[in-house]
């Protein structure tokens, strides 16, 4: 093992090769797709990364001031970015950004007494391996915890990377505490050359993970995408589908209603206001709908201004009480404060009966929305069970 060695100058030019190159490819995809919270900073952070270990590299060709104490502080700001691009991403409190900001300013401050006035390079490794825990476990911490419905195994994946790099500038320090001083960097032993080496994995590792939860984000969007109304965000007919076969099992041992409603004289406010108008107030009976739904039930745009709200659990009556105070609601309701764009729903009820199928289930609750038009329209009827 003593005889194993790493070049550090050849290492150093890989990892600002792969940070150029992640770097590039990261920010190509943000402006060529959909923008990405925190993407084009996380992109940043990898290419400043991979440049502060270049200006290591560069000690004696360049002042001290930018080999030693630019190099280092570069290296913390990518990680400092990095974990303020995580945050955004995943959508998690910026507290660990705070912290980390003021632990930046400790890290220079000590960086420039331990280069100007008690030079250690022992001491420098030490405070910037200590920067290091703190802002990779962090890191990993925001990246678990984050908010964002995100692909659980990417997730702990980056979080284990990060965690990974942290535990090893604890191990790192540790076997520099009894050390003796270090007389140049460039030639330290194999605990320090393998810093680069774990830092071009982390530098790819996070890259790759970064794009893996990119693509899964994009998989999940058109996903729900194809199961959602796109003008209400309600589910859609297909979605309905999915959910019949096994609703229909369940009749037997719990209650289950429809409500069927559409909006009173919808022809009418498209020729007299037009289609876009017609538009928002679709929606904005679609969103009176959902903020009424309980949590197992589901509304579903059936076509057109025709909206389906599926109730388990729910008995005739139950449904009636429902449908009476969304009309109540809908019937208060005007487009940007015109009492003349008012409007008025009327409402189908039909509770599942079980020697009836699906098709006979919805046309009763569709007859029960024909009869509250007949009766004089911005009414609730009732379909009793056959």
């Amino acid at each position: 093992m003593d005889d194993f060695s790493l070049d550090i100058r050849t290492l150093n030019f890989i990892i600002i090769l792969f940070s150029l190159i992640y770097c590039i490819g990261l920010l190509l995809f943000q402006f060529t797709q959909q923008t990405i919270r925190g993407l084009s900073v996380f992109a940043m952070s990898i290419l400043i990364i991979g440049t502060g270990p270049l200006m290591l590299s560069l000690r004696g060709d360049i002042p001290d001031w930018l080999s030693i104490v630019g190099a280092n502080m570069l290296i913390a700001f990518g990680f400092h970015l990095s974990l303020y691009s995580l945050c955004l991403f995943r959508k998690y409190s910026l507290k660990y950004t705070h912290f980390s900001s003021l632990m930046m300013f400790v890290t220079l401050i000590s960086l420039i007494y331990f280069t100007y006035y008690v030079p250690s390079i022992k001491y420098r490794i030490i405070v910037i391996s200590l920067y290091m825990v703190f802002v990779t476990l962090s890191t990993a911490i925001v990246v678990l915890k984050g908010k964002n419905d995100d692909l659980v195994l990417a997730t702990r994946m980056m979080s284990l990377s990060f965690a990974i790099y942290g535990g090893f500038m604890i191990f790192r320090i540790i076997a520099v505490l009894p050390s003796l001083e270090l007389t140049n960097f460039m030639t330290a032993g194999l605990i320090h050359q393998l810093t680069f080496l774990f830092s071009i994995i982390l530098i790819v590792s996070m890259s790759f993970i970064m794009l893996w939860m990119i693509n899964a984000r994009l998989l999940n969007s058109i996903h729900t995408l194809s199961y959602q109304d796109p003008l209400t965000t309600l589910k859609n007919r297909r979605a309905l589908e999915d959910v019949v076969p096994t609703m229909m099992k369940k009749v037997k041992t719990a209650p289950i209603s429809i409500i069927m409603t559409d909006i009173d004289q919808f022809k009418s406010i498209n020729d007299l206001h037009g289609h876009i108008v017609g538009d928002r107030v679709i929606k904005m009976i679609a969103e009176t709908i959902k903020k009424s739904l309980h949590s197992s039930a589901a509304a579903f745009r059936f076509g057109g201004d025709e909206i389906m709200i599926l109730l388990p659990g729910s008995h005739a009556e139950q449904a009636k009480e429902m449908a009476n105070k969304l009309r109540q609601s809908i019937s208060e309701m005007t487009v940007d404060g015109n009492s003349e764009l008012s409007f008025t729903s009327s409402f189908g009820i039909a509770q599942l009966s079980s020697s009836e199928n699906w098709e006979e289930f919805v046309d009763r609750a569709d007859k029960a929305l024909y009869q509250a038009k007949s009766n004089g329209r911005n009414r609730v009827a009732i379909c009793s069970q056959t």
